[in-house]
């Protein structure tokens, strides 16, 4: 009778989230007596029969210019089964280095939701969420959930946009006319042009907004220190990830694309997530939450995102080739711009942050991401 109330509420926490029609891969248990690597990654060898393998694609990703195709790697760090199997860094970088997420931060906004609801914030899920959009607008009856699956309407054009930096609008609202109020120039700039919920969107100012939205929830909304403090007591500290977080000159937390971390660090976020949202017996984030970043949003225009990760669908084709296009396909991933990336895969109990530079033009999006996936499957699937 146990099993059976227990199953119930966690299909109801899935069902909570969206979460509960999808077929998902298991989350791998953390491995009996391993300590979780709050205070630094414990070390383990390659599987002998995958070793030659994951060598060589190391050996491959370290070797690049930014001239090559997939860029230069920076860091490189590789967990298996909860230990530090393999890492590499490039000249002037090291396992200490802070680097930048670009947009993996939208995925670590994802959890910060998620580790403030589950730390007691007043967060409904199909609720409006806070914003400066007038009380009477479109915009404000947009729900957390509608936010967090970036399907909120915004006429607002990132993979898609004009290459011209003058008219590019992440360009114009990260370095432009947005950089000291990105919230106020993305409510003048981007107006509503699809109803909320039916049309998806890779959007940086809709992690800004989420970003305000917590800080509001939080308390510390135009205060970048208590907010720092506030993002560090519900999640960052908790796993023991050392992060700096960039606010705009009102104060808004720029949820969408500028958290700093080390290549380990990214990986203790990215083992957050292989371990269900758990770590050293305490739940982080709230039963059903990372099933929720890593199924199908509600928009029929996507089948590559989820909920602030990117998912890989299981039959094609893409509809955005921001995406991996093969096997194993229970992988999920944070992305961020010129080459960033966090490959969670259950099936083979594996973290890959890859860190770099990297043009975003032509195949070299599609070469990382299958990069990453050949790592996967050189590893042994989880029995």
């Amino acid at each position: 009778m146990k099993a059976k109330i227990l199953g119930g509420l966690v299909a109801a926490a899935l069902l909570a989230f969206g979460a509960g029609a999808q077929s998902l891969t298991p989350m791998p248990a953390q491995p009996e007596g391993l300590a979780y690597p709050t205070s630094g990654w414990q070390t383990g060898e390659l599987p002998p029969d995958s070793k030659a393998a994951v060598e060589a694609l190391v050996a491959e990703a370290m070797g690049k210019s930014v001239k090559d195709m997939m860029g230069e790697t920076r860091g490189l760090v590789i967990i298996w089964r909860g230990r530090l199997v393999a890492e590499a860094y490039g000249k002037n970088f090291t396992p200490q280095t802070r680097q930048i997420s670009w947009s993996m931060a939208k995925s670590v906004t994802q959890a910060l939701v998620g580790a403030a609801r589950q730390a007691g914030a007043d967060i409904e899920f199909d609720s409006p969420m806070p914003t400066l959009y007038p009380a009477d607008s479109k915009a404000a009856a947009i729900t957390w959930r509608q936010w967090l699956n970036a399907v909120d309407g915004m006429d607002y054009h990132e993979l898609d946009g004009d290459p011209n930096p003058i008219k590019s609008d992440v360009v114009q609202l990260m370095y432009g006319d947005g950089r000291f109020d990105a919230l106020g120039y993305a409510m003048r700039a981007f107006p509503l042009v699809h109803a909320p919920g039916t049309f998806w969107t890779y959007s940086t100012p809709t992690f800004h907004n989420i970003g305000y939205a917590l800080q509001v929830t939080l308390g510390t909304e135009g205060n970048a220190e208590d907010s720092k403090a506030a993002l560090d007591r519900i999640l960052f500290d908790r796993i023991g990830m050392d992060t700096v977080a960039e606010f705009d000159s009102k104060g808004t937390y720029l949820g969408g694309s500028l958290i700093w971390a080390s290549a380990r660090d990214f990986a203790k976020f990215g083992y957050l997530y292989l371990r269900d949202g758990v770590w050293d017996g305490q739940q982080i984030l709230p039963e059903g939450w990372v099933d929720f970043a890593r199924a199908p949003g509600p928009a029929a225009n996507t089948n590559v995102y989820g909920a602030g990760w990117w998912i890989i669908p299981a039959k094609g084709p893409l509809t955005h080739r921001q995406n991996a296009d093969s096997d194993p396909r229970d992988a999920f991933h944070a992305g961020g711009h010129e080459g960033q990336t966090i490959w969670v895969v259950p099936s083979r109990d594996l973290v890959i942050v890859r860190l770099g530079l990297m043009p975003n033009e032509g195949e070299n999006w599609p070469a990382l991401y299958e990069w990453n996936q050949r790592i996967a499957r050189a590893f042994p699937e989880v029995q």
